[in-house]
């Protein structure tokens, strides 16, 4: 048997991370929105308020935050 050779691993040269490149939710799991439909729920003024999708155990949901109906922040995605 033989193993590769190269550049140890170190601070300078870690592992590769968990979700490296991937989306991360509000436990760091990693998930990938594009894989379900997406919902959406709108605010009395018609401005978009959250963007929400379950794998039908746990539900994700990305809150929009407007300011004179400007949208100024999109939320990480949490899990509920």
């Amino acid at each position: 048997m033989s193993f590769a050779t190269g550049t140890p691993i170190s601070d300078t040269n870690p592992l590769p991370i968990k979700g490296f490149g991937n989306l991360l939710d509000s436990t760091g799991a990693v998930i990938n929105p594009s894989n379900y439909p997406q919902n959406l729920t709108y605010n009395a003024d018609g401005t978009l308020a959250t963007v929400w999708f379950t794998d039908g155990i746990n539900t994700w949901t990305q809150t929009n935050t407007w300011t004179d109906a400007n949208l100024t922040k999109v939320s990480n995605w949490v899990r509920s």
